[in-house]
Order: C-alpha cells, then sequence, then structure tokens
C-alpha cells in the first residue's frame, strides 16, 4: 500500500454490505438486483483508479459512488431498451446520501486540518480544551474535572485558543 493511500481491502470489507444493498435497492425495481456486485465492482475500481483527498467518511463515499455505478447501470442503453421505465425515484438521490453532506463533511476536515496546523501557538491547557471540548465536543465538566479547573475556565481558555487561531488564520469573527 502507498502512503496516503487508503487499504482499499479494509474499506471494502468493513463497508461491502452497506455497499451491496444501496446498489440492490437502487436497482431492485428494474429487477437487476443481481447486478448489485457489478455496481459495488464498478465502484471500487473507480475509487482506486482516482482515489479522492480529505475524505472524512469513507463509507459514505463508497456508498456514495456505488450509488452512482448503480444508477449508470440503470442508465446504460441496454437497460433502458431491454427493461421496464424507470420509475421517479431513480431520477434523484437518496437523501441519506447528498453530495452536499459529504462536501461539507469534507470542507469541514480540511477546516479542521489547517487549525491543527496552528496547535503550535496554544499553550498545553488552551491545545487539550480546543481538540477535547471544542473538536470533540465533550462536555465542558468532564473537560474542567480533568484540568482540574472549573467548567468556567474551560470556557475562557476556549475562547482565548479559538481567537488565536483565528487571528493565526486571518480569520474574524466569533467563537465557538
Amino acid at each position: 500500500m502507498m502512503p496516503g493511500h487508503p487499504d482499499w481491502a479494509a474499506l471494502y470489507q468493513r463497508h461491502r454490505d452497506a455497499m451491496y444493498r444501496v446498489a440492490a435497492k437502487v436497482l431492485r425495481e428494474a429487477g437487476l438486483a443481481d447486478q448489485a456486485g457489478d455496481a459495488v465492482q464498478a465502484a471500487m475500481v473507480s475509487l482506486m483508479k482516482s482515489p479522492p483527498a480529505d475524505v472524512i467518511s469513507w463509507e459514505a463515499v463508497l456508498i456514495r459512488i456505488t450509488q452512482r455505478r448503480a444508477l449508470d447501470i440503470l442508465d446504460s442503453a441496454v437497460v433502458r431498451h431491454a427493461g421496464p421505465p424507470l420509475a421517479e425515484e431513480h431520477d434523484t438521490a437518496d437523501p441519506r446520501y447528498h453530495v452536499e453532506d459529504i462536501d461539507d463533511a469534507i470542507d469541514r476536515q480540511r477546516q479542521a486540518r489547517q487549525v491543527t496546523q496552528h496547535f503550535p501557538l496554544l499553550t498545553d491547557q488552551q491545545r487539550y480544551v480546543a481538540w477535547e471540548y471544542v473538536a470533540r465536543d465533550r462536555p465542558r465538566s468532564e473537560v474542567a474535572a480533568e484540568l482540574g479547573v472549573t467548567p468556567a475556565r474551560v470556557s475562557q481558555i476556549s475562547a482565548a485558543a479559538i481567537q488565536t487561531l483565528r487571528e493565526a488564520m486571518g480569520l474574524t469573527g466569533g467563537s465557538r
């Protein structure tokens, strides 16, 4: 496996059932559920040829690409001419797998990477609070107990850390 590339076999093993279910659901109404394996295989091949960068949820990416490959099968000339007309549900994406949601997640991951590049500017305490309270969204009281400070102090440390990071990134605006 090359550095920076995912372990394709592990991803496939972990998410294959969900991929097959999505492909079969898309293909079932046209009587082509038996081609779900083809959609999954096409999805894996296309991802391996051109893996996306900055992926937050491989499951979401794998499912979305599989869904697209299944729709490609439905849209193929052979299927359109040989099979029954497609139902309206095939004209739109499954609302559970919106491209916009995936794009938003990728944007959040890019922003998180940019923020973590500036973590060395923070004190150890600010870094801990930024990670545990802000990034991981842990309860303020838990973080306060671990640091031996009050929950209000965690909020102050968080605000100071966010302000430092915003200034380092050239951003302005409110906190958390």
